[in-house]
């Protein structure tokens, strides 16, 4: 039995997908069952509770043998992945397999790399075995701006002529379930970054291909990009942890490539253009 917490999210409702496509036995910890049942479907076991109360996280770790931990940027994430932390050790689980972000570490040069690491240095100290996840920006995260690629033509970032190296949440969950489910990843630390480096102007270039109305990238300053997304209801800390991150591009450290996926799941990390054509019917409205 493998317990996902953070299920329903970009890579822990993909992990739970492909756990039930090989045959494993997953529970997920769920804040809302309806909402979690439509989008994990009918072969999750689903256990109600929430990682603000570590009680119901205990509960659902009983019975289980492994456990898949990710959380969304939260002012609360480091206790929030401690109290699965902590309640995994008492349960005896074997294996934990964590998504934290690229180039964590306790002295990591961004405040969220130096949060991700000191839940990396908390998972060590429990003596389980672990694999922790190091992924740089999503794919999927160019769906915040379909609406404005819809209506505009347009999308939005603080990224200057920087070239990033996405990956797709799929390949990230990928090498999730690889190394829950086979030997030969226990104790790694695997950075997860997709084939190639791209600017937005490449990206706008093939979501203009891809959907065959001219789109384009809008560089914006940081200022401008923290008053979009505190106006969309992202707290000013979260913001400002947001923003520490885009400034990495145009300093060039946005841009390193690892070959993490290839060499664990046996195949190439998704192109930008292949989520750009998987995703063209909600860019396209």
């Amino acid at each position: 039995m493998i317990l996902v917490i953070g299920a329903t999210g970009n890579i822990g409702s993909e992990v739970t997908r492909q756990l039930v496509a090989k045959g494993v036995g997953v529970r997920a910890l769920v804040r809302d069952r309806a909402k979690a049942e439509a989008v994990l479907g009918t072969k999750v076991e689903l256990v109600a509770g929430d990682l603000s109360r570590p009680e119901t996280v205990a509960a659902a770790m009983n019975g289980a043998d492994k456990l898949f931990l990710v959380t969304p940027l939260h002012l609360d994430q480091i206790a929030m992945k401690s109290a699965a932390i902590q309640a995994a050790k008492l349960a005896g689980v074997k294996h934990i397999v964590m998504s934290t972000g690229i180039g964590a570490g306790p002295d990591a040069g961004v405040e969220i790399g130096r949060w991700h690491g000191k839940n990396q240095e908390e998972v060590k100290a429990t003596g389980v075995v672990y694999t922790f996840l190091q992924p740089t920006f999503f794919m999927q995260n160019m769906l915040m701006f379909a609406g404005t690629i819809r209506e505009q033509g347009a999308f939005y970032m603080p990224l200057g002529d920087s070239k990033v190296s996405w990956v797709d949440a799929r390949d990230i969950a990928q090498v999730g379930v690889v190394a829950l489910t086979e030997a030969g990843h226990e104790n790694k630390e695997y950075p997860i970054t997709g084939s190639e480096a791209v600017s937005c102007a490449k990206m706008a270039a093939i979501l203009s291909d891809v959907l065959g109305k001219g789109v384009n990238y809008v560089d914006v300053p940081l200022a401008a990009a923290k008053e979009g997304m505190m106006s969309a209801g992202m707290p000013e800390k979260l913001a400002d942890l947001m923003n520490e991150l885009y400034a990495l591009g145009p300093a060039g450290h946005l841009a390193y490539v690892a070959d993490t996926v290839e060499a664990v799941t046996g195949r190439r990390p998704r192109t930008f253009r292949q989520f750009a054509e998987d995703h063209a019917a909600a860019f396209k409205g």
